[in-house]
């Protein structure tokens, strides 16, 4: 539904963000970096340690399963949102939630399939938080 390029289209508005790589290959299957940049064609990623890397964003070449970790928009508080109505621009409000790790309805072009859905929706954002899915990774490593 979402093709290669939207992906980081849509990835390039959570710059700075924490992601969630998944690997089904390699040992260390679940990693958990900072989105740094974007290239015509990868993700650039920092660990921990500021070590950068790319991860492609190629078409049938996907080495992770690549999520933002982000937060519903049920999980606004109502400080946050006070602060959001004082902006000066009613179209600021979207990219301060954005800024905030909210997982936001998202515009790619006129008419597609995916405008008006969250990135969650899309299999691009995961709510939970790392420690349960660090659990929840354990968990079916053990019941295999």
């Amino acid at each position: 539904m979402v093709t290669h390029i939207e992906k980081l289209q849509l990835f390039s508005r959570y710059i700075g963000h924490e992601i969630w790589l998944h690997s089904h290959e390699y040992e260390q299957q679940d990693q958990f970096v900072f989105l740094t940049g974007i290239t015509q064609h990868a993700l650039i990623v920092s660990d921990e340690d500021g070590i950068s890397r790319w991860i492609p964003i190629v078409p049938d070449f996907d080495l992770y399963e690549i999520k933002l970790l982000l937060k519903p928009l049920r999980m606004l508080s109502s400080d946050v949102k006070q602060v959001a109505n004082t902006l000066p621009i009613q179209n600021f409000i979207t990219q301060y939630y954005v800024q905030l790790g909210f997982d936001m309805p998202v515009f790619i072009s006129p008419d597609h399939p995916a405008n008006c859905k969250y990135l969650a929706e899309l299999g691009l954002a995961d709510y939970r938080e790392k420690e349960e899915i660090i659990s929840s990774s354990h968990q079916l490593e053990q019941a295999v």
